[in-house]
C-alpha cells in the first residue's frame, strides 16, 4: 500500500511540474503586461518592479475593447448556433438515412477535416467573393459556420446512432412531423455532445484570426479581438507594451469559459460513449 501511495506522489509532482510548464508563459504574458516597454525588453523574466494596472484601462481604450468583445460575441454565437443547429440536423438526416447516397455525403461532408485548411483556402476565398461575403459580418458568420460543420456533424452523426429507431417510430405513430420529431424528441437527448461542440466551436471562433483576416479584411468596424491585437502588435514596431495587456484581456474570458465548461465536454464525449 505504502508502494502505492508513493508512486501516486510521483505522479502527482510530475504533473504539478508539467502542469508549470505550461502554464509558466501565460504567467510572463500577464507579469510583462503590467511593465512598461524597458523593462519587457531588459527584464522580460523579471517580475514587475511596479505592478501598474493603470495599462489595461489605457489599452481599453485606445484598442475600443468593447466594440471589439461586441464583435467577437456577435460572431461567436452566430456561428455556434448555426453550426450546432444545422450539423444536428445533417447529422440526424444522414444517421436515420441507411443508402450509399447517405454514405458519400457524409464521406464528402467530413473530408475537409482530413485535409490541411490551406489546401483549400484560395478556392473558398474565391467563393467567397463571388457571393459577395467579403468585408461584411453575416459573411464571416456564413463561412466560419461552414469550416465548423465537419467536425460537428462527425460528432453528431456519431452520437445520433445511439439513440434509438423506436422514438422515432412512435412519434410518427402519433402524428408527428420529421421536424417535429426531432426538435422535440431527438434534439433534448443530444444535448450532451451539442454542449461539446458548442465549447469547442466557441472556443475556435473566439480564438480566430486567420479566417477574420480573410473574410473581414482590415474592416476595423468588422475586427474581432484577436486580429486587432494581431494587426497592433504587427503594424505599431511590436508594441509589447500595447499588445501584451490586449492579450491578458482577450483570453481572460476565454480561460474563466473553459474552466467552467471542461465537465461538460467530457461529459458529452464520454456519454456518447457509454451509450455506444
Amino acid at each position: 500500500m505504502k508502494k502505492r501511495s508513493a508512486a501516486q506522489i510521483y505522479v502527482y509532482v510530475l504533473m504539478l511540474i508539467i502542469g508549470f510548464v505550461w502554464i509558466y508563459p501565460l504567467f510572463l504574458i500577464f507579469f510583462n503586461s503590467l511593465k512598461p516597454y524597458r523593462d519587457i525588453m531588459i527584464h522580460f523574466l523579471d517580475l514587475p518592479s511596479v505592478w501598474d494596472f493603470s495599462r489595461y484601462a489605457d489599452v481599453w481604450v485606445r484598442l475600443d475593447f468593447p466594440k471589439l468583445f461586441l464583435n467577437t460575441i456577435i460572431y461567436t454565437i452566430s456561428s455556434v448556433f448555426l453550426t450546432v443547429l444545422l450539423a444536428s440536423l445533417a447529422a440526424y438526416k444522414l444517421s436515420r438515412t441507411k443508402t450509399k447516397y447517405s454514405t458519400v455525403v457524409f464521406i464528402l461532408i467530413i473530408i475537409p477535416m482530413m485535409v490541411p485548411f490551406q489546401t483549400y483556402m484560395i478556392s473558398m476565398i474565391q467563393v467567397a467573393k463571388q457571393l459577395n461575403m467579403l468585408g461584411n459580418r453575416l459573411g464571416y458568420i456564413i463561412v466560419q459556420t461552414g469550416l465548423l460543420m465537419p467536425l460537428a456533424v462527425f460528432l453528431f452523426h456519431g452520437f445520433v446512432k445511439t439513440v434509438p429507431r423506436e422514438l422515432d417510430e412512435c412519434a410518427y405513430i402519433d402524428g408527428a412531423s420529421r421536424l417535429r420529431t426531432f426538435f422535440a424528441i431527438i434534439l433534448p437527448l443530444l444535448t450532451p455532445i451539442a454542449i461539446t461542440v458548442a465549447i469547442i466551436d466557441a472556443l475556435a471562433v473566439w480564438n480566430d484570426i486567420l479566417i477574420n483576416l480573410l473574410v473581414a479584411g482590415a474592416k476595423q468596424e468588422l475586427l474581432n479581438i484577436q486580429i486587432a491585437l494581431y494587426t497592433r502588435f504587427s503594424a505599431e514596431q511590436s508594441d509589447w507594451g500595447t499588445a501584451l495587456p490586449g492579450i491578458v484581456i482577450s483570453i481572460a474570458p476565454n480561460i474563466l469559459f473553459f474552466v467552467f465548461m471542461q465537465k461538460y465536454i467530457v461529459k458529452g464525449i464520454t456519454a456518447g460513449a457509454i451509450k455506444g
